[in-house]
């Protein structure tokens, strides 16, 4: 609301009054009119009327007046009240003309402030605007993400080991954040590299760790640390109650990083974690489908798939390969005489010696019964009579129940006895039929 200048408009009704009261004393005394003429031109020039923008007016009106002044000094009577009304007039039409002047001054003022209210309404409502097409984007960018999550989520499940469920993890979340600073940090037997401060703090806490701001963030001793780093996400992965890894993103931009960003990251976190249990149940029932239980040797299954496998490797590196078929002597007897329990051990101890004479790289297999049989890559015939040697003379000395036990071997070679598997099967066989029929406690490596 604009408030009226009355000091300003009223400014020609002051001069007229001081006129008027200068006039009457003009008549009282005429001989002292100059002393009046300047006390009146002095409250002309002091007037509030006299610093408006009609100072052309004001100044029209103080020469009528000084003209009617002068002329009331050679009048008497009649004529002077009459200059005097006249004075007054071009006064008080000055004071109109102030007035209107003064009324469209405030509408102008009333319109400018309108204006820049409007102006202010609309600078306001740009910025709103503004702030809501960033929400609108963030919105967008998050839904966006989460499409992407889903996505990932079904990626990440797909996995069949561990190699490739650490690289998808690691690709799905430097794609959905749009972060090339990202790497996952395992504590494997293969993965040695040590962690930082910030990894050591998930892994004390247990816990993950958001910095959205190192400058701001007093927790680390950050002397150690690139300068460059300003943002951190750092979330663990756990299994079986037990870290094996952390997964980190970076950034060189100060809040880089949102409380958002994190759950999307813990997200997929919990998809990994769950998908190491799965291949975890999976590689142990794998691996209870092709180990006997009792001797934890491999199953035939086993060995007739890998036998496969080495005869076709053997044939591509020309290489040769060897089998063992080994049974122990008197079995049968020995387990009606002391029972299953007591067979059972020597089952055990003669799996055991085998693994301790064979090497890493070869497969020990219970091929059916108390028979064992052994596959033995890139080992030529001589190297193989000198393993079954130990393997017999080793089991021989073993004491069960108080009694010595011996066992019977076959050998056959790739490809000096036979090129395909059940060849090699076959040749094997014979031999232990010969060493079982001619005494048992031997090794036989040729008919």
């Amino acid at each position: 609301m604009i408030k009226t200048n009355y000091k300003k408009t009223f400014g020609p009704v002051i001069i007229l009054f001081s006129f008027l009261t200068i006039a009457a004393l003009s008549f009282v005394f005429k001989n002292n009119f100059v002393g009046m003429f300047a006390l009146f031109f002095l409250l002309i020039i002091i007037s509030p009327s006299m610093t408006s923008e009609l100072l052309i007016t004001d100044l029209i009106a103080l020469l009528v007046s000084l003209t009617g002044l002068i002329g009331m000094s050679f009048t008497d009577g009649l004529e002077r009240f009459f200059l005097l009304g006249e004075i007054a007039a071009v006064w008080g039409f000055v004071w109109i003309i102030h007035l209107f002047n003064d009324r469209e001054k405030y509408r102008e003022a009333e319109n400018k402030n309108k204006l820049t209210d409007m102006a202010a309404e609309i600078e306001k409502t740009r910025k709103e605007f503004f702030a809501n097409k960033n929400k609108l984007e963030k919105i967008s960018l998050r839904i966006a993400q989460y499409k992407n999550l889903t996505f990932a989520t079904k990626e990440i499940t797909k996995t069949d080991n561990l190699q490739e469920l650490k690289e998808k993890l690691k690709d799905m979340i430097k794609r959905i954040l749009n972060c090339d600073n990202a790497r996952l940090t395992t504590f494997l037997p293969t993965d040695d590299s040590p962690p930082d401060v910030f990894d050591a703090w998930v892994v004390q806490k247990q816990s993950p760790l958001l910095i959205a701001n190192t400058l701001h963030d007093y927790r680390f001793d950050y002397s150690s640390i690139p300068k460059s780093i300003k943002s951190i996400i750092a979330v663990p992965i756990f299994h079986n109650k037990n870290i094996i890894g952390i997964i980190r993103l970076d950034s060189e931009e100060e809040n880089r990083f949102l409380q958002e960003d994190m759950v999307v990251v813990s997200i997929l976190v919990g998809v990994a974690e769950m998908t190491v249990e799965n291949l975890t149940l999976l590689e142990k029932t794998k691996d209870l489908s092709i180990i006997d239980g009792l001797t934890g040797v491999y199953v035939r299954k086993f060995f007739d798939e890998r036998l496969h496998q080495e005869i076709t490797r053997a044939s591509r590196f020309k290489t040769s390969l060897c089998v063992i078929l080994s049974d122990i002597d008197h079995f049968k007897k020995f387990n009606d005489a002391y029972g299953h329990q007591q067979g059972d051990e020597a089952l055990k101890r003669f799996s055991a010696v085998l693994r301790n004479n064979c090497r890493e790289m070869d497969i020990v297999t219970r091929y059916g019964g108390e028979e064992f049989a052994v596959i033995l890559p890139e080992t030529s015939k001589n190297e193989c009579i000198e393993i079954a040697e130990n393997i017999r003379n080793n089991f021989r000395n073993e004491l069960i129940n108080g009694q010595h036990i011996t066992i019977s071997i076959g050998i056959s070679a790739y490809p000096d006895d036979a090129t395909e598997h059940s060849q090699l099967i076959r040749k094997s066989d014979e031999r232990l039929y010969i060493a079982k029929s001619t005494g048992r406690n031997k090794v036989i490596w040729k008919n």
